[in-house]
C-alpha cells in the first residue's frame, strides 16, 4: 500500500498537468484553486496523522496557505469579470498571508528550542543583506523610478518584495540552524523557495505568455511541495528539540557567504552589461554593512575557537585525571604513583634526600561488599581515602593500588619526620566508625613502611618492600599487636622462605612427599575404636617431617590449600578402603575424618572434590566425615549452604575446635552438622565451672541430635569425667598419637 504522501504527490502532480492541458477559463481557474485547497487540507491532515510534538507551527502555516489560496480565488474572479485593478482585494489577501507564513516559520524555530547561535544569526544577516541588495537593484529601484502608477499602487508593489525579504530572512535562519535535513524539511524549503522565486519573477517583468505559464508552474509546484512535506512521516521531526551546540560551519555555507559578500562588487562590475542604474551610495552602504557583518562573523569565529580550545583543554585535563586517578576514590592510581615514586627516587639520588612509602591495608572491605553491596563499599573506600588525605601532608601523594590497599608517597623526608607517628595517626583515623546506610560500620587497617635513604632503588622495589611490610603488619594485627611494620631485610628473607616453601609444597603434592597420619577416635563408654582423624604431614627433603603448622598457613593464603585438601581426601578415603579390604570384619564400620579449610569450603569445587574422592576410592559416603572449624562458620558466608550440599552426598559434617569461635550453643540446632568436636582447651581446662560447661555443651549437642567428641584427652581421670558426662567419643594422646598408616596396621588401636 502506498503511503499518503506519495499518493498526494502523485494526485496533485496529475492535477497540475491537467491544469496546463486544459484551455484557460473558469474550469482551469477552479482546478488551480482546488490544488491550493488540497495543499491546505494536506497540511491539516498531516498534523493529525503524524502527530508532531507541536502542531501550532503547521496550523499557522496552513492558515497562511489558506489566505494565499483565497487570494488566488479572488484574483481569478476579478480577472474573469474584468474588474481586476492594481491594487485589488486580492493584494490585501496576498499580503495578509505573509505574516501568517512568517509566524509559522518563527514558531517552527521556537519549537526546536535551539541554543543561542550568534554566528548563525550573523550568517543569516549577511545573506539577507545580499538579497536586499538584489531586490533593490532589480525590483525596488526600478519601481521607484517608474512613476506611472498611483502612490497606493507603488506602495503595494514595494510591499511585496519587503515581505518577501522578511520571509527570506526567516527561511535563511531556519536553514542555517537546521540539524536534521529530513525529506520533509527539504520539501518545505523547496515549497517556500519556489513561491518566493515566483514572487520575484512576477515583480520584475510582465506576466503574459510564457512568463505567466512559468509563474503558474512555480506557484502550483509550491502547493504540491507544501502538501507533500506535511504528509511525509518526517514532518514530526521538524518540531523536535534540536541538539545542543553550535550549528556546523559547512563548505556550502562558506560558499553562500562568499557570494553574498562580493555581491556589491559584482553588481558594480555588471552595471553596464545588465543596464542597471544602481546608486553608488547604495553599493557603499551595502559594502559597509557587509564588512561590519563579516567582522562580527570573525569575532564569532574567534570566540568559537577560544571556546573550542577551552573545551579541548578541559577534556584533556579530564582525560589525564581519568587516566591517572582511581575512579572510585579520586586518588592516584598505580601507574601514576609509580611515576611519582620514580621521580622522587631520582630527586633523592640527585640531592641525597630520603623518601618513604606507606602501604595501608584496609580490613573489612570484603565483608562490607558482601553485606551491603558495591555502593556502600565504594562510600567506605572514599571515606578512607579522605581520612588518609587529612592525616598526611598536602604535597604527599595518595594512591589506591587494589580493592583494599592504599599507598602514600612522602617525598623529601625531613630529619624530624616521625613515620611511626604518621602510621598511628592513620590507624586511628581509619578505625573511627563510618556511617553508611544509617548505621555505623567499622573497618581496620595495617600499615607497612619502606624508606629509601638516597634513591638507590627503583619504584617497583620500594613499593614491593612497603607491601611486604604491610603483609607483616597484618599478621601482627592478627596476633593482637600494633599493626605497624617497617621493612627490614629479615622480612624479605621471611617472604623468600615463604615463597620457596609454597613452591616446594606444590612439588610435594605432585611427587607424593606428603603423608597422612591417623589419630584414633574412641567411644568413651565402651573404649571401642570408632574411626580416625586424618592429619597431613610433610616429609620434606632436607627438613625432615614437618607438622601442619609449618606449611598449612602458607597454603591457606592461596588456592594451594584446596589442592592439599583434595590430596588428603583422596588418600584418607583410599587408606580406609585398604584397611577394610585387609580386615573386612574389624574395619567395616570405621570412619575417617578429614579437615577442609575455609577457602576450600567456600570454593565452587568442594562438593565435586568430595564426590570424586568417594568415587575414586569406592568408600561409602557415610564412612567419611568432613571437618570444618568453628571459625569457618563466621568467616565463610556460604558455609551453611556448602555443608548442606555435602550432607546430601551422604557424608557427615563435624564442627571442629568448638569453643574457640563465636557460635552460640543456642544456634547448634541451625547448623547443618552431625558431630560436635570440643576443643582441647575446654576439655583439659581445670578452672572453675569447666566441668559444668562441658556438661552443658554435651547436653545441648545431644538435644540437637549431634554426636559430641572431646579432643586432646591425655589423662585417664579426664576420660572418666567425660564418661560420666555422657560424651560419645574422645581422641588424644591417652589413646595414641597420630600414627603413620603402616604403624596403624601394626601397633595402632584395633577393635
Amino acid at each position: 500500500m502506498r503511503t499518503p504522501w506519495r499518493v498526494y504527490a502523485t494526485a496533485a502532480s496529475l492535477a497540475v498537468v491537467a491544469y496546463f492541458a486544459m484551455p484557460s477559463g473558469r474550469v482551469a481557474d477552479a482546478l488551480y484553486v482546488a490544488i491550493g485547497v488540497s495543499c491546505v487540507v494536506a497540511i491539516v491532515v498531516g498534523t493529525r496523522v503524524q502527530r508532531p510534538s507541536s502542531v501550532a507551527p503547521w496550523l499557522v502555516l496552513a492558515a497562511g496557505q489558506a489566505t494565499w489560496v483565497g487570494a488566488d480565488a479572488v484574483y481569478s474572479w476579478l480577472e474573469a469579470t474584468d474588474s481586476l485593478t492594481h491594487p485589488s482585494a486580492a493584494d490585501a489577501l496576498y499580503l495578509g498571508s505573509y505574516p501568517l507564513l512568517a509566524a509559522g516559520v518563527a514558531l517552527l524555530m521556537r519549537a526546536q528550542r535551539r541554543s543561542r547561535d550568534v554566528a548563525g544569526l550573523v550568517d543569516t544577516a549577511i545573506v539577507t543583506t545580499g538579497f536586499v541588495l538584489l531586490y533593490w537593484a532589480f525590483i525596488a529601484g526600478p519601481l521607484l523610478d517608474d512613476r506611472s502608477g498611483t502612490d497606493l499602487g507603488l506602495a503595494v508593489s514595494l510591499a511585496y518584495p519587503a515581505v518577501d525579504l522578511v520571509l527570506i530572512a526567516l527561511l535563511l535562519r531556519l536553514v542555517t540552524g537546521q540539524y536534521a535535513w529530513s525529506p520533509s524539511f527539504l520539501m518545505l524549503i523547496a515549497a517556500m523557495a519556489t513561491s518566493l522565486t515566483a514572487d520575484a519573477l512576477y515583480a520584475t517583468g510582465p506576466t503574459g505568455g510564457v512568463s505567466s505559464i512559468g509563474l503558474d508552474v512555480l506557484w502550483l509546484a509550491s502547493y504540491v511541495l507544501w502538501g507533500t512535506a506535511a504528509l511525509h512521516p518526517d514532518m514530526a521531526v521538524l518540531t523536535r528539540p534540536a541538539p545542543r551546540g553550535r550549528t556546523p560551519f559547512t563548505a556550502g555555507r562558506l560558499a553562500l557567504l562568499g557570494v553574498a559578500v562580493v555581491l556589491p562588487v559584482v553588481l558594480l562590475a555588471l552595471q553596464p552589461l545588465l543596464d542597471l542604474e544602481i546608486d553608488h551610495l547604495t553599493l557603499v552602504v551595502a559594502s559597509v554593512v557587509m564588512s561590519l557583518l563579516v567582522m562580527a562573523r570573525m569575532a564569532c569565529d574567534i570566540d568559537e575557537i577560544r571556546a573550542t580550545a577551552h573545551q579541548r583543554d578541559t577534556l584533556r585535563a579530564d582525560l589525564f585525571h581519568r587516566a591517572t586517578h582511581d575512579h572510585v576514590t579520586g586518588v592516584a592510581n598505580r601507574p601514576y604513583i609509580l611515576e611519582q615514586i620514580t621521580a622522587a627516587l631520582e630527586r633523592g639520588l640527585r640531592d641525597g634526600t630520603p623518601s618513604a612509602l606507606i602501604d595501608v591495608r584496609v580490613g573489612g572491605v570484603d565483608e562490607l561488599l558482601r553485606e551491603t553491596g558495591f555502593r556502600h563499599r565504594d562510600e567506605a573506600l572514599r571515606a578512607v581515602a579522605d581520612r588518609i588525605g587529612h592525616v598526611v601532608q598536602s604535597d604527599d601523594c595518595v594512591a589506591r593500588l587494589g580493592p583494599d590497599e592504599f599507598v602514600v608517597l612522602i617525598d623529601r623526608l625531613g630529619p624530624d619526620a616521625n613515620l611511626a607517628g604518621v602510621a598511628r595517626e592513620l590507624l586511628d583515623a581509619i578505625a573511627a566508625p563510618l556511617h553508611l546506610g544509617g548505621r555505623p560500620v567499622g573497618v581496620t587497617a595495617a600499615v607497612g613502611i619502606s624508606v629509601s635513604l638516597d634513591g638507590s632503588t627503583d619504584a617497583d622495589a620500594l613499593l614491593h618492600e612497603a607491601r611486604v611490610a604491610a603483609g607483616a603488619a597484618v599478621e601482627r594485627g592478627d596476633r593482637g599487636d600494633e599493626p605497624v611494620e617497617f621493612f627490614a631485610p629479615s622480612l624479605r628473607r621471611e617472604q623468600d622462605d615463604r615463597i620457596a616453601l609454597e613452591a616446594a609444597l606444590v612439588d610435594a603434592i605432585a611427587h607424593d612427599e606428603l603423608e597422612v597420619h591417623y589419630q584414633p577416635v574412641v567411644a568413651v563408654g565402651t573404649g571401642v575404636l570408632d574411626g580416625y582423624e586424618a592429619l597431613v604431614r610433610w616429609n620434606r627433603p632436607g627438613h625432615g617431617l614437618l607438622q601442619p603448622d609449618a606449611f598449612v598457613p602458607v597454603a591457606e593464603k592461596s588456592d594451594l590449600i584446596c589442592a592439599l585438601d583434595r590430596w588428603v581426601l583422596h588418600e584418607a578415603a583410599r587408606q580406609l578402603v585398604a584397611w577394610t579390604e585387609e580386615d573386612p570384619i574389624g574395619a567395616a564400620d570405621l570412619t575417617v575424618a578429614v579437615n577442609v579449610s575455609g577457602r576450600h569450603l567456600a570454593s565452587a569445587t568442594i562438593v565435586a572434590d568430595v564426590a570424586a574422592a568417594l568415587h575414586s576410592s569406592g568408600l561409602r559416603p557415610e564412612r567419611l566425615t568432613v571437618e570444618v572449624t568453628e571459625t569457618v562458620l563466621v568467616d565463610v558466608p556460604r558455609a551453611s549452604l556448602q555443608m548442606s550440599a555435602l550432607r546430601r552426598l551422604g557424608v557427615s559434617i563435624s564442627i571442629d575446635d568448638f569453643g574457640t569461635g563465636y557460635t552460640s550453643i543456642g544456634h547448634l540446632g541451625a547448623l547443618p552438622a552431625d558431630i560436635l568436636k570440643i576443643d582441647r582447651s575446654l576439655v583439659m581446662s581445670t578452672g572453675p565451672g569447666a566441668t559444668e560447661l562441658l556438661a552443658l555443651i554435651v547436653q545441648a549437642g545431644h538435644a540437637h541430635g549431634l554426636l559430641v567428641v572431646a579432643e586432646g584427652v591425655e589423662q585417664q581421670q579426664r576420660l572418666d569425667d567425660l564418661r560420666d558426662l555422657r560424651y560419645d567419643s574422645a581422641q588424644g594422646y591417652l589413646f595414641a598419637r597420630p600414627l603413620a598408616a603402616d604403624d596403624v596396621r601394626t601397633t595402632g588401636p584395633r577393635r
